[in-house]
Parts: structure tokens; C-alpha cells; sequence
């Protein structure tokens, strides 16, 4: 079994799984270092032939496979695909963050000094976009697809990724801001209220039905992000210019 590492927890998944999701995953950037001292929790992903009870990997694709959780050991079965394997894996993490009290959420991240800066939508908003551009300007990626929030402040980035050029990471920095994207002529922050961000993250937040986590307490735990940390409305042009407009603000509120 080969250990990766998100947070405070290890994920023990078997090399022919991880094999498989390499295409579209980068773990072997999250493998976690053998003289490295033992995580808190582990959990472990299996791959079986059958599973008659448990969840879809994707309830739109039920024939890509199952997966079942008892305690810290994870149960898949799935098809030889690489998009099957991807979320099996994908299931894994979001169960590893659930279990350190925080969410997982299709997002990209990218820091600048530490500070993570964490841009939420759905597919087209314009992350990928985002991502690219604050690395331009100098930015660290955590990831550009799915990334884990913490509730003491942590991103984390993943293993995940939406482009080929935009690798996940191991990386983990303090949150500086939660970016709702809006393509426009010229870059603006707009406070956003907690209260139209907590729709926004709930929208873009993981579940896993086999955790036991009730959407109450999902909407808990995402309510204190936004209540704690700073969300905006980053208006931005796919120029240069944004990623340097990032860059700049990042390195005003540290100076402050």
C-alpha cells in the first residue's frame, strides 16, 4: 500500500489504483516521505470485485462503480477506467477532510506568501483561468480543481486537476480569501456577505452520503468558514494583469 498525505491524515491506497488514476491525478506528489512521523488518523482504499450495498462513484454514471465506507477503510469497486480510479480516489480525500472537520470543494487555489487565495464556481467561472494567472504572477498552485478547507484556516491542495498544465500540489497555506469570479473588463474586489457566500460554497462542497454527515451540519461547518474569513467578488479580464492584481493585494493585506 502506498500512504498519502492530506492534513493531519494519510490515505493508504493500493499501487494498482493509484496506477490507474495517474493519467488524470498527480500523486506522487502527496506520497507521504517514509522517514516522515506517522499521521494522526489513516484511512485505507481497497479495491474489491463486487460491492452489493454502498454509493455510486457518480450517481449520473452508476455503472463506473461503488464504493463503501466502514470506519477508516474505504471499499471500491470499479471499472478499469481512469475517470473510475480518479474517483475513487477523489472519494478517499473528501472522507480524509470530512474526518479532520473540514470540506472539500471544487475550487482552485494558488498563494502568495502563505496566504491562500480560493476561487469557487462551477465549471467555466473561470478557476482554471484563475489558477493559471495568479502562477503567472508568481503564485504557489494547490490545485486548480478541488482543494480541502480546514476549519483552523488550512487549504490544502490535491491531487486533482482540470488541465494537464496545472498539477496539483502538496502544498498547504493559511486562508486569505474566499473569490467568487466574474469575467469583466478590469480587475475589482467587491466585498461579498457571508451570507451570499455560504450559498456559493454549499453549492461548489462535496458530500459523502457514506460519512453520515447531515446537510445541517455541512452547512455548518461552511457557515463558519464564511463567517470567519473574508469572501469577495473578483471581477478580472484572462490577462496578465489580474494574476499582478492578486499578487499586489495579497502583499497589501500582509503589510498590514
Amino acid at each position: 500500500m502506498v500512504r498519502l498525505r492530506l492534513g493531519d491524515w494519510c490515505i493508504q491506497v493500493e499501487p494498482s489504483l493509484l496506477g490507474l488514476a495517474a493519467p488524470r491525478c498527480d500523486v506522487e506528489r502527496f506520497r507521504s516521505a517514509s522517514e516522515e512521523p506517522r499521521a494522526l488518523s489513516e484511512l485505507r482504499l481497497e479495491r474489491v470485485p463486487t460491492l452489493s450495498t454502498g454509493q455510486p462513484l457518480n450517481p449520473r454514471y452508476p455503472t463506473l462503480g461503488r464504493y463503501q465506507v466502514e470506519g477508516a477503510l474505504i471499499r471500491i469497486a470499479c471499472t478499469q477506467s481512469v475517470l473510475a480510479a480518479e474517483l475513487g480516489l477523489r472519494a478517499a480525500f473528501l472522507l480524509a477532510t470530512l474526518r479532520q472537520g473540514g470540506v472539500l470543494l471544487h475550487a482552485s487555489s494558488v498563494a502568495f506568501g502563505g496566504k491562500a487565495l480560493v476561487a469557487v464556481g462551477p465549471s467555466g467561472a473561470g478557476k482554471s483561468t484563475f489558477a493559471r494567472l495568479a502562477r503567472l504572477a508568481g503564485g504557489a498552485l494547490l490545485s486548480d480543481e478541488v482543494v480541502a478547507l480546514l476549519p483552523d484556516g488550512r487549504v490544502l491542495g490535491t491531487p486533482f486537476r482540470s488541465d494537464a498544465d496545472l498539477g496539483g500540489t502538496a502544498r498547504e497555506a493559511l486562508l486569505g480569501g474566499l473569490f467568487s469570479l466574474v469575467h469583466a473588463s478590469s480587475e475589482s474586489l467587491e466585498p461579498l456577505a457571508p451570507s451570499s457566500a455560504v450559498p456559493l460554497l454549499l453549492s461548489q462542497t462535496f458530500r459523502a452520503p457514506e460519512d453520515g454527515l447531515t446537510r445541517a451540519e455541512l452547512l455548518q461547518r461552511v457557515a463558519g468558514l464564511a463567517s470567519h474569513f473574508p469572501s469577495y467578488r473578483f471581477s478580472f479580464r484572462n490577462a496578465p494583469e489580474a494574476g499582478g492584481y492578486l499578487r499586489r493585494w495579497c502583499e497589501d493585506h500582509a503589510a498590514r
